[in-house]
């Protein structure tokens, strides 16, 4: 029995030394194994290709929101997603997608959008392009390539092709041009050049 207690005392005595040496061993494995080149198995981290240096130059402003009244008494309102100034012109800025209303003072309304828009500080205007959509409450849904709005004064300027429809009917012509009526103060005009075609509509 004394021989018994002996062996197992020594055995504890070497577990007690062993055991911990051999828990050193498998972590050492462990952290080499996991420096090792070519070896890891587990997912990769995702890194996004972001120039950081170009981020710092552009600024950009989401939501942007214009609000402006023209001499005549024209409310008008633009909103986009993002808005930047161009580095080369601080009058300048551009924005996109770009939504404005613009509200008559003989009640018509007039909604734009636009994939882009610019606008222009020193030039009184807003330039918009990239399939242009021009919706009035009088009925007509324009398009258009390029549309130019003055900030200063109500005058809608498209001097591209225009497609689209309204009452009369299917309509398409080189110009549309949205201003005051000379002849008759405080009323508007939308006014179709340059080689009109009409789709007359009865129904309509």
């Amino acid at each position: 029995m004394a021989s018994y207690d002996n062996a197992y005392s020594r055995f504890i005595a070497f577990a007690k030394i062993v055991l911990p040496l051999a828990a050193l061993g498998i972590l050492s494995t462990l952290f080499l194994i996991a420096r090792e080149p070519g070896r890891h198995t587990g997912p990769n981290i995702p890194f996004s290709d972001v120039d950081v240096d170009e981020l710092a130059r552009e600024q950009r402003l989401g939501a942007p929101n214009y609000a402006g009244m023209t001499s005549d008494g024209t409310a008008i309102e633009m909103t986009a997603e993002t808005a930047r100034p161009d580095p080369d012109n601080p009058e300048r800025t551009f924005a996109s997608p770009v939504h404005a209303v613009l509200d008559l003072p003989d009640g018509t309304r007039a909604v734009v959008s636009a994939r882009t828009g610019t606008l222009d500080r020193s030039a009184d205007n807003v330039v918009l392009e990239g399939d242009a959509v021009v919706t009035t409450s009088s009925g007509y849904r324009m398009q258009s390539q390029r549309i130019v709005a003055a900030l200063g004064e109500t005058d809608l300027v498209s001097n591209g092709p225009v497609t689209g429809d309204g009452p009369p009917g299917h309509l398409e012509a080189g110009s549309m041009r949205l201003t005051a009526d000379p002849e008759a103060p405080g009323q508007y005009l939308l006014v179709f050049k340059n080689g009109v075609r009409l789709i007359y509509h009865p129904n309509q």
